[in-house]
């Protein structure tokens, strides 16, 4: 464990915890202030942590807020699973075009200023992380005009699923969205992330997973009362948060209080082990009990020590899961407003915006992707009646065929050529194409 002078100027920097974790100064491993857990590290840390600045949370608040948002205006509470981080995302990476009223609109709903919000989500897609990776795709139709970098024209449905596919490292192998002739431009961003948890959780007889170290602890949370946490501890850069509140409680409320997790977790102020006051042996999501129990002596050095100074045992039980879903976020907050200004000579133009998001949690990490598209399409064309001179040609006799090379230095040199018959044999088709 960090010496009492390291844990000190922690103390006083608590944004250094990472969570909960502290870096020793002069050694060779990080110890974790909550549980005990080690890594090595190399040369060059620095000499006294409270010298460094805290880190700039401003954007991680801007899509808490704009998730909490989207499940009040959505109904999303209850939604098995969403990336609304992708969402805002593609909403930010557009917001620097976005002018009048419906800019001021959609800066309060990004939670940042719209030239700040696209900077940001450029750099993110750029930004390299261990576990995380994020991407973005703008395509349009040849005369579509937009004030967007895009690439023309829009590709086709396979082209757009081997994206999908690509960007989420094959766990979203179909673009969500469906193009066709109407369609004017799309704008799409991906997220994939696989952090894995630094000691696998086992099974018990049940098949549920259990946890025996990583972040356990009970918390008091405005929103919610007590609510039980549960996070294994990954090399990932990642943190995986499960959070349990009486089932009395509604889900809008529960999400409230994971954002008051969070935020302690961020503060540094989440204790492993830690619980409220007077908490009863038995809640909706716990026990306690106290016996006497044989150990190793090292076993017994790793248990948390609480405020009456006996040591303590946490486990937690948890369910393998897999979760995936296709999202309608076409009403979604700051969709309409993005809408308009990536097309906006054509206003009559027909937004959609959907998403396909995908995740597994098991005994050796968590897994989960996302693909959110807005797609903007013309309506349908006008008819009227006009007198039309009809010209049919007819090739089914003997005819001759020529394929010519464009471009370049193959400029106008013809490739094949051919004398067609009616007596030539037709070609066989299979499910694949030609025999």
């Amino acid at each position: 464990m960090p010496a009492p002078g390291t844990a000190s100027q922690i103390a006083e920097s608590p944004w250094l915890e990472l969570g909960g974790c502290g870096i020793v100064p002069g050694a060779v491993t990080a110890a974790c202030l909550t549980c005990g857990a080690t890594d090595r590290l190399g040369s060059g840390l620095p000499t006294r942590f409270d010298e460094e600045s805290a880190p700039d949370r401003s954007v991680a608040r801007a899509v808490t807020q704009y998730a909490a948002a989207c499940r009040d205006a959505l109904d999303h509470a209850e939604t098995s699973v969403v990336s609304h981080a992708g969402l805002w995302l593609l909403l930010a990476y557009a917001a620097e075009h976005v002018t009048g009223p419906e800019r001021a609109d959609l800066e309060d709903l990004l939670g940042l200023p719209a030239e700040r919000a696209t900077a940001v989500a450029r750099e993110l897609f750029v930004e390299p992380h261990p576990t995380l990776a994020a991407a973005v795709g703008a395509w349009a139709a040849p005369d579509a005009q937009t004030p967007l970098e895009v690439d023309r024209p829009l590709p086709d449905q396979a082209t757009l699923d081997a994206w999908a596919s690509e960007h989420t490292r094959g766990l979203i192998e179909s673009f969500p969205a469906d193009v066709d002739p109407m369609t004017r431009i799309l704008l799409a961003t991906a997220l994939v992330l696989e952090p894995r948890w630094i000691e696998p959780l086992h099974e018990d007889e049940s098949g549920d997973l259990v946890l025996d170290g990583g972040l356990q602890a009970i918390v008091r949370t405005e929103a919610a009362g007590d609510v039980v946490v549960a996070k294994p501890h990954t090399a990932d850069g990642v943190d995986v948060l499960s959070v349990a509140a009486a089932p009395e409680v509604p889900p809008s409320r529960v999400w409230q209080a994971v954002d008051e997790v969070v935020a302690l977790l961020d503060d540094g102020v989440l204790r492993h082990a830690s619980r409220p006051d007077a908490l009863p042996d038995t809640g909706h999501s716990w026990r306690s009990w106290t016996e006497q129990t044989e150990m190793l002596a090292h076993e017994v050095a790793d248990l948390p020590v609480g405020p009456d100074g006996r040591r303590s045992q946490w486990r937690s039980r948890l369910r393998p899961w897999t979760a995936s879903a296709t999202l309608d976020l076409t009403t979604a907050p700051g969709v309409a407003e993005v809408a308009h200004a990536i097309l906006p000579d054509e206003p009559a133009a027909d937004t959609e915006c959907v998403q396909a998001v995908r995740a597994e949690y098991d005994k050796d990490g968590f897994r989960a992707a996302a693909v959110t598209a807005m797609m903007r399409a013309g309506s349908a064309p006008l008819f009227e009646t006009v007198e039309v001179e009809h010209v049919e040609l007819d090739l089914t006799g003997t005819h001759a065929v020529v394929a010519t090379a464009r471009g370049g230095a193959w400029e106008g040199v013809p490739l094949v050529s051919a004398w067609v018959t009616p007596d030539q044999p037709r070609p066989e088709r299979t499910r694949d194409g030609l025999v």
